[in-house]
């Protein structure tokens, strides 16, 4: 039997993962405290001491025979597998059951119901491959076992039938459960609380990059404790809460942007101001204050709520304290290139003035939005100090 996956882009190794971490974080809200999520080191995502969960993302229906659910089987089986230290065994899939799966009401079957399932499951599929095989005209032309049979043959194999009945007690199927877009969604609903609606991505995205973050996985355990995640959903309620004082920090960075995308603003009246004053070497970094500005306050503060009436006031005053300090700067001015180069660094480091709402206003955010008023044609902002020009 064929197994057929997603379409091509939904079951590329980074969705696959991407799924499979959703589903670790869904199990992480779950924890409670002393447990810990361990991811691959005995299944897919495992509960400590509580469950371990096989995770599928399969689009065709699960059947009888289906690998997914007899290759899993048979990993519980393995004598490598403690089965023991686990109250529930779950096959976590994508797939429905298909129309005429005799394990559809697998959870509400007893012990004893679901092994005489696999029995018959079993049966059915030998006589089909004893049919074959006496069609054969050739012995060796005979085919072979398919996995699927083999799995089967090694399940229900009775030298290990009381392991199995074990096993199948704690064995539970939850099927038809939420593609990758829709347990997405569906965390972000049930689970991200009091988040601004804006940033529940980046609430989701922040725990996604936490629970793989290289620090967490080393070569024999990767697993997040409940102490630690639990730390981490606090810092980021802190951060992305409605009534966050954490200034917002997505666009403002310490990096510089490459000279390919700094050439492409040579023609701004802010870089031609610069210019000016011979300082060519500070360019890069008022781009990059420039552009982390300007997309904070087009695409960040609508997410945090954040009137536009609050910035045009920050702008203002920005533009106020530096009128008064290009006066001050201008009085005591005797070589205009040294002197104007030298109140650009003065005014660059200072102290930025506080932002109304957040605790702590980034100076890269103060500078850029002083570079967008430079670059504003209709204002009388300079660098270089000269009286007539």
């Amino acid at each position: 039997m064929s197994e057929q996956k997603l379409p091509q882009e939904a079951k590329s190794s980074t969705k696959a993962i991407i799924y499979q971490m959703c589903v670790a974080v869904q199990k992480c809200y779950e924890m409670i405290k002393g447990q810990k999520v361990l991811i691959e080191e005995l299944g897919d995502v495992t509960i400590e001491k509580e469950e371990q969960v096989e995770v599928k993302q399969y689009s065709d229906a699960l059947t009888d025979n289906h690998s997914n659910f007899w290759n899993t089987l048979r990993n519980w089986l393995n004598d490598n597998f403690d089965y023991s230290s686990y109250k529930y065994l779950i096959l976590y899939t994508t797939q429905q059951f298909g129309p005429k799966a005799t394990i559809a009401d697998w959870n509400d079957k007893k012990v004893t119901e679901r092994l005489e399932i696999l029995n018959k499951i079993n049966k059915q599929a030998e006589a089909r491959y004893k049919k074959r095989t006496e069609d054969s005209p050739d012995d060796k032309l005979a085919p072979r076992p398919s996995k699927v049979l083999e799995d089967q043959r090694f399940v229900i194999d009775p030298i290990r039938e009381d392991k199995l009945i074990e096993v199948l007690e704690k064995v539970f199927i939850e099927a038809s459960t939420p593609t990758l877009p829709e347990l997405y969604k569906e965390i972000q609903q049930k689970l991200i609380k009091g988040i601004l609606d804006g940033k529940r991505d980046d609430f989701l995205n922040s725990l996604i990059g936490f629970i793989t973050k290289p620090q967490v996985r080393d070569e024999s355990r990767w697993e997040i404790t409940y102490e630690d995640f639990d730390k981490k959903v606090g810092e980021l309620i802190t951060l992305f809460k409605r009534e966050t004082r954490i200034f917002p920090r997505k666009f403002l960075h310490n990096g510089h942007i490459d000279n390919l995308e700094i050439s492409k603003y040579q023609a701004h009246l802010f870089i031609k101001k610069i210019q000016d004053i011979g300082y060519s070497e500070v360019i890069q970094e008022a781009v990059t204050d420039y552009l982390g500005a300007i997309k904070t306050v087009r695409e960040e503060f609508k997410n945090y709520e954040v009137p536009s009436s609050r910035t045009d006031n920050y702008v203002r005053e920005i533009v106020k304290t530096f009128n008064g300090k290009y006066r001050i700067a201008l009085k005591r001015c005797d070589n205009i290139i040294s002197d104007s180069q030298f109140f650009y660094d003065e005014t660059i480091t200072s102290f930025p003035t506080p932002f109304e709402g957040f605790d702590v206003t980034p100076s890269e955010f103060r500078n850029g939005l002083l570079h967008s008023e430079l670059d504003d044609e209709n204002n009388n902002l300079k660098w270089r100090l000269e009286t007539n020009e």
